[in-house]
């Protein structure tokens, strides 16, 4: 009897042990997450002359977190409808307008940290709405990127007569205002400039110089570095709805930023006899390039001035204590820059003394 109940003990714990290893319920059936390139979140779009320019960065990461190296290609896509289309809250239909093989861009831009892209295919008075998504080598594609909108319609004719002028260690740059639109139309919408710089071997980068719209039709550029060639173009700027619509560049103008031209010569040069000396005066120069002075003086009888100071004066005075009584000095002063060439500028006036004391 105790043996049938030890077996009978022994069958039942079998049983539960087994209801309970089968009585776990079965989920649905899950595919694996596919890893894609991260979503794109910082697409630009500017509307620049007759096309507008897409800008993206290059993405870096997977969704997982983890480093892209299989980065294939990029789908820009891109919406239209027309200013008066009735239900602008409608969802929008985008269709691709370009597949741009990474490899390929970037052989025919190794310097490139940023992706480019330019859309000429626009029709006036229509709105343009943007989005941009990244594909790996197994084509699997990122999510959406963030969406840029355009309202595109008729840029200005470009600013005319830019100039450029070198003024102590800045340029300055002076223009006229675009005389229309691009189809003749009076000018309207205009709201300001944005001004572009390069170098002989570069070409113009996508963003302005000026961080906010230029609204006089002069500017000075203060970022150039001296002893450099610069070309500058300027675009005009008119606004159409929300968005700010650029001309096509003006002519451009060339500037050599070697300074070759000396300061205004000092003026105000004043000769005061004292019992130590000659006492000299002169107004001070305003220029922001100004190095110093030079003193010059020739005595009675002599034919040619000598340079009094062995350094350059950087006040505008000097005593002159190498002086005879009863005897006549002539003197002059010069301004000199802190250029390479060292421009020197001419004596504006002389002043003669018969030092006695």
């Amino acid at each position: 009897m105790e043996i049938q109940r030890s077996l009978k003990t022994g069958f039942f714990s079998i049983l539960c042990i087994i209801g309970l290893l089968g009585c776990g319920k079965k989920g649905e059936p899950s595919a694996p997450i596919a890893i894609t390139p991260a979503k794109i979140k910082d697409l630009t779009a500017r509307p620049q002359g007759r096309a507008t320019i897409l800008c993206w960065g290059m993405p870096q990461k997977n969704t997982d977190g983890s480093q892209l190296l299989d980065l294939k290609g990029f789908k820009v896509f891109r919406s239209e409808r027309d200013f008066e289309e009735g239900c602008p809250e409608c969802p929008k239909k985008f269709s691709l307008l370009y597949d741009i093989d990474y490899k390929t861009y970037m052989m025919n831009n190794p310097h490139a940290t940023k992706i480019k892209y330019s859309d000429r295919n626009l029709h006036f008075k229509n709105i343009y709405t943007y989005r941009v998504v990244s594909y790996n080598s197994a084509h699997q594609l990122s999510h959406e990127s963030n969406a840029q909108e355009i309202f595109w319609d008729i840029p200005s004719l470009p600013p005319r007569r830019l100039q450029a002028e070198l003024k102590e260690k800045s340029v300055i740059l002076t223009w006229e205002e675009p005389s229309a639109l691009e189809d003749e139309s009076p000018l309207e919408g205009l709201v300001g400039y944005n001004l572009y710089r390069r170098s002989p071997d570069e070409t113009y980068s996508i963003d302005p110089l000026n961080s906010e719209f230029i609204t006089t039709l002069a500017c000075r550029d203060k970022s150039m570095e001296m002893d450099k060639d610069y070309f500058y173009t300027l675009r005009a700027i008119r606004k159409i709805r929300e968005t700010f619509i650029e001309s096509e560049g003006c002519e451009e103008v060339t500037i050599n930023t070697t300074d070759r031209t000396p300061p205004d010569a000092p003026t105000g040069l004043i000769a005061i006899p004292t019992k130590t000396g000659v006492l000299l005066k002169w107004n001070e120069n305003e220029e922001s390039d100004l190095k110093g002075y030079n003193l010059y003086r020739k005595a009675e009888g002599e034919a040619d001035f000598k340079r009094l100071n062995i350094t350059l004066l950087t006040r505008a005075g000097y005593l002159d204590r190498s002086v005879e009584d009863e005897k006549s000095y002539t003197y002059a002063v010069t301004a000199i820059d802190d250029s390479m060439y060292v421009n020197e500028s001419a004596p504006f006036e002389e002043v003669t003394i018969r030092y006695h004391y």
